[in-house]
């Protein structure tokens, strides 16, 4: 590969397709940080968004259950929040034909941005019927109705054979996972965050710089300090009326490791960065017997609990790739909790 092959963006196609689950995943927000990304990368010619009708459908259809739980939610609270000033949207909501014509009109808006490409669904579904008597993916023995995503991924593919391209695939649905390939002409990555990443940095600095990342001992002591300051939120379900979950907290962190890290900004030698930490935590929790739920003093089981936990925060840092030399700029895990239900401690009570 030439050299200046190897400094650019490593997306191996231009082509996205992103399934409807990964918007919503990214709150449909399509003025929000990585979809204005993506916008971005296609007004300059980075990647080329491509979508179905099926698609474009699912999407409009989410918009309209979105709307209506959203309405729901607020009529319920209605008001409170008109005593906070929040009329004008809760009029707004109210009138649900408007109201819905606004959203569907920013995702086409947004589809207008990316210049997406509108690819024809197949005509003959032999195919999809053979994979699904078949059980072969999208379909699988669990998943026997995948039609929508089955003509979806049939018609991403054929339009790909037909313009002699390739294509990503961005879902976290394995099933979808295993219709691509590392051979194409279908890639498979689980995020948009992912297809970012590829289009922010070069693999070169990409792996250098999540090499330094899985190497800094400062890195993992501060992420060490801050899961351990994080709340836990029990479930207060009861198992068999023998106990709930009075008290819970974490006890310790006793590993804090980089498994991988997406590149979402450049600017200069500073990068924001979204590694993925895998950490392994200990849990206390008081498990108190429901009939003396009431009662004081009452009977408490407590258990010890180590459990593997995901993180993505926001890492930014400075970053020099000839010396390997990291400064930490901020390092945030945002708004999150661990969440501690009777099913984690069910075989303690089971004893």
């Amino acid at each position: 590969m030439p050299e200046n092959e190897n400094r650019g963006p490593h997306l191996r196609t231009k082509h996205v397709f992103i399934d409807t689950q990964a918007f919503r995943k990214a709150r449909f927000d399509w003025n929000g940080w990585s979809l204005s990304k993506l916008a971005e990368f296609a007004k300059q010619g980075q990647l080329r968004l491509l979508v179905t009708d099926v698609t474009v459908r699912e999407v409009k259809s989410q918009l309209h259950e979105l709307l209506t739980e959203a309405n729901s939610s607020l009529t319920k609270h209605s008001g409170i929040l008109e005593q906070l000033g929040a009329s004008v949207a809760i009029d707004r909501l109210r009138d649900q034909v408007t109201a819905l014509s606004t959203l569907e009109g920013a995702f086409d808006e947004f589809l207008k941005r990316t210049n997406a490409v509108n690819v024809p669904l197949i005509s003959d579904i032999k195919g999809v019927l053979d994979d699904y008597f078949a059980r072969r993916p999208p379909f699988s023995t669990k998943k026997k109705a995948e039609f929508p995503d089955a003509v979806t991924i049939a018609s991403v593919r054929l339009w790909c054979q037909q313009n002699r391209s390739t294509a990503y695939i961005v879902s976290e649905d394995l099933d979808l996972r295993e219709c691509c390939s590392e051979a194409g002409p279908l890639f498979h990555v689980e995020s948009i965050a992912e297809i970012i990443s590829h289009a922010t940095v070069s693999q070169e600095l990409h792996d250098a710089l999540e090499k330094a990342l899985r190497a800094s001992e400062y890195l993992s002591e501060r992420l060490a300090e801050e899961i351990k300051e994080l709340d836990v939120e029990i479930s207060r379900a009861s198992f068999h009326g023998r106990g709930v979950i009075a008290a819970a907290k974490i006890d310790n962190v006793h590993s804090v490791n980089v498994t991988w890290v997406n590149v979402l900004d450049q600017r200069e030698q500073t990068f924001t960065c979204e590694p993925e930490i895998e950490a392994e935590i200990s849990l206390d929790i008081d498990v108190e017997n429901e009939e003396d739920y009431r009662e004081r003093p009452s009977k408490r089981l407590s258990i010890s609990q180590s459990r593997i936990e995901y993180f993505y925060p926001e890492v930014i840092v400075r970053f020099e790739p000839s010396t390997e030399d990291l400064e930490f700029v901020s390092i945030s895990l945002g708004t999150r909790t661990i969440r501690v239900g009777i099913d984690d401690v069910v075989e303690h009570l089971r004893r």
